[in-house]
């Protein structure tokens, strides 16, 4: 690709503004309790990119890559992973990792203007896992965090509610919605051993109406949308 090309590519995604001449699907009253600080409708001139693009993802570890190098070889952090903006970072001192913290904030502020959340950052024993990128990770074995359990059965009890408001009819839009909303979840929990807790979770809590028109698989990592049948 012809680098003027690939550019004007990259200044049309980094720059372009979703919240100009969007289309915006469901009712206002949905955004309440929304923070303004997850909202772009409410971010500063130059600020911000969808979370949902696979570019925001891209550029953010892009972006903090120079970051990593930091820590790996000024701050001699040996066990160290990042994805765009979750870290961990695992050393036998908690007094040297407690020492580079202001370190890791300078860092960030004034190398890539960026801010170290206050109330996100935590030490704890290596015996008690790390909790990162919605699982906990432990020496040998790594389990699913309960926050990400949690909102798995508020979504499926979010569908519950939704069918019986209703009355247990369901549109291929919607449908299309709960498999994506579902199989986002299971795909997660699918990288863990989780197959008791995905099976009971379906088995138990998933409405009857829906098992007319999906199924899960053996290994219950995906659910499937049946031949459709109009509701």
């Amino acid at each position: 690709m012809a680098p003027d090309l690939l550019l004007n590519l990259i200044r049309q995604t980094i720059f372009h503004d979703p919240t100009k001449n969007c289309r915006i699907k469901g009712r206002r009253s949905g955004w309440r309790g929304l923070p303004k600080s997850k909202s772009l409708f409410y971010a500063g001139l130059g600020y911000g990119l969808p979370i949902g693009n696979l570019t925001s993802q891209l550029f953010g570890n892009i972006y903090l890559n120079d970051f990593d190098h930091f820590v790996k070889g000024r701050l001699g952090i040996k066990h160290y992973g990042r994805y765009v903006d979750d870290i961990a970072a695992v050393h036998g001192d908690k007094e040297y990792l407690k020492k580079i913290i202001p370190k890791i904030k300078r860092y960030l502020s004034e190398r890539l203007n960026l801010d170290l959340h206050e109330k996100k950052i935590y030490l704890q024993h290596f015996s008690k896992g790390v909790k990162f990128l919605g699982a906990v990770i432990k020496p040998y074995r790594i389990y699913i965090a309960n926050r990400t359990k949690g909102n798995f059965y508020k979504k499926i009890q979010y569908w519950n509610n939704f069918l019986a408001a209703n009355q247990d009819k369901i549109s291929r839009e919607d449908m299309g919605r709960f498999l994506a909303s579902m199989n986002s979840y299971l795909g997660i929990m699918g990288q863990y051993d989780t197959y008791k807790l995905r099976k009971k979770m379906l088995n138990q809590n998933l409405p009857p109406r829906f098992r007319d028109y999906v199924l899960a698989g053996d290994d219950y990592v995906k659910l499937m949308k049946r031949v459709w049948r109009s509701v």
